[in-house]
């Protein structure tokens, strides 16, 4: 049997080593263009700030290869032909002949709409190019500390993809970049934002809506992470809908123009979120949604026989039946193992449990779980902003008699006490009474006073 698995990340890993558990003497080859290995990309910033180094922040050991008998090819996918069960690649290589398809190619960054984005000093904040671009930007780091540069693969890809190392405009001037800038306002822009503040400098950050960060956090919360990027040193624009990129003589970057005014920069980060990374699809018979993901259905099969999408690529149904791409790490790490299961020809089906998320807004924690801002028939919300020596929000979503969902900032919390609530329909009363048992907190944190409802 021979399988082959488009994109190294956490889907198509997660895949390729539960198909090698069950299946010794399957052809396993993986397609990847960005790396040589599976990485944590949500652990860039951490490299970038020098905490971790690019090998902390790969899951597994750099011989799972060799170990699991998986081929690498490190090349661009461009097509698959699903009557010759074929996949088409870049740079010469001979088409790949496969039994399965795992199309597990993930996202990339969606491209900057204005004039000027073509400039050097603009780019993004989500590959492993893009950390490389970033870090000679801002610090103007040597490439040897970085992956070594795999020239003669990149000369065989197109201008328009995602890897692609870019020009750094410090390197034509001659000097780092001192004036940042970060446009869009999600987790990717705020972890542009808080690298360029690790560096030293005061990025201007640039949200087009009335607070940052609409889709997952209502404008109380947002006002409150907004003032503390502003004790950072982080110049936050609201409501600025950006016009164009200035460049000077030399097409490098020199200033971002809003329809608020123009603003000196020499290095912009453009955070406007991710499309999913179909476009090499388009002709290859297999169906696309409106949204640029792998219609699949709840076994995760594309509309061509034996194709298979995971990952933030898949357009699943969701909670309200509605077809769209999840992006989120543990959706696709779960969505590679119901893949690889149908691939081995089991009947297993992929059904998201209950919502939930984590992250880091500069040193503010953030907990999510159930739904949350989904604007739903009989949805209340109950607020609770603590002061004093621990500053956090408490926000919690109630339909009729129960709760639905959490939305936490400032304390750490254990999302899986929180799904179990959700899923036991408990009362916003009852949760109340015993929220400090869902605490993720340090020993020396006092537990969180919670009033009433």
């Amino acid at each position: 049997m021979r399988v082959v698995i488009i994109g190294n990340g956490v889907a198509g890993m997660e895949a390729a080593l539960a198909i090698r558990e069950r299946q010794p003497d399957w052809a396993v080859t993986i397609v990847s263009e960005e790396s040589d290995h599976f990485f944590s990309r949500t652990a860039l910033m951490w490299v970038f700030s020098g905490q971790m180094s690019h090998r902390d922040i790969e899951p597994l050991e750099r011989d799972v290869y060799e170990r699991s008998g998986f081929q690498r090819v490190r090349a661009r996918a461009v097509g698959v032909d699903v009557d010759r069960r074929e996949v088409r690649l870049a740079g010469g290589h001979a088409p790949l002949p496969y039994d399965r398809l795992l199309i597990a190619c993930g996202s990339q960054p969606r491209p900057a709409p204005w004039p000027g984005s073509d400039a050097r000093g603009v780019g993004h904040f989500v590959t492993l190019q893009d950390l490389h671009w970033y870090e000679r930007e801002l610090l103007g780091k040597d490439a040897a500390t970085n992956p070594p540069r795999p020239d003669a693969h990149l000369a065989a890809t197109t201008s328009d993809s995602p890897y692609r190392f870019r020009d750094v405009a410090a390197d034509a001037r001659g000097a780092v970049g001192t004036h940042p800038s970060v446009i869009g306002g999600g987790l990717i822009g705020i972890e542009a934002v808080e690298v360029a503040v690790a560096a030293g400098l005061r990025p201007r950050f640039f949200i087009r809506e009335e607070w940052f960060w609409p889709i997952a956090l209502d404008s109380r919360e947002a006002t409150w992470i907004s003032e503390r990027m502003g004790e950072h040193g982080v110049d936050v624009h609201l409501q600025h809908d950006v016009e164009e990129l200035e460049t000077d003589a030399n097409g490098n970057l020199a200033a971002v123009r809003t329809n608020q005014g123009r603003f000196e920069s020499d290095c912009v980060v453009v955070a406007i979120g991710v499309i999913p990374s179909t476009g090499w699809l388009q002709d290859s018979a297999i169906e696309i949604d409106g949204r640029g993901g792998i219609v699949v259905d709840d076994t995760l099969r594309a509309s061509a026989p034996d194709v298979f999408a995971a990952g933030d690529c898949a357009s699943v149904r969701w909670f309200d039946g509605s077809q769209r791409p999840e992006q989120l790490w543990y959706t696709a790490r779960d969505q590679g193992r119901i893949a690889a299961r149908g691939m081995l020809g089991d009947e297993a089906h992929y059904a998201r449990g209950t919502w939930y998320n984590s992250a880091k807004l500069m040193d503010i924690e953030y907990t999510t779980a159930g739904l949350v801002n989904f604007d739903l028939e009989g949805e209340k919300n109950w607020f609770h902003e603590e002061t004093g020596g621990v500053r956090s929000t408490s926000r919690i979503v109630t339909q009729g008699d129960r709760v639905i969902g959490f939305n936490m900032l400032g304390r750490r919390w254990d999302h899986s006490v929180f799904i179990e609530w959700i899923e036991e329909r408990r009362t916003l009363d009852w949760v109340l009474k015993h929220l400090n048992e869902a605490a993720f907190d340090t020993e020396f944190v006092p537990p969180l006073r919670v009033p009433r409802s």
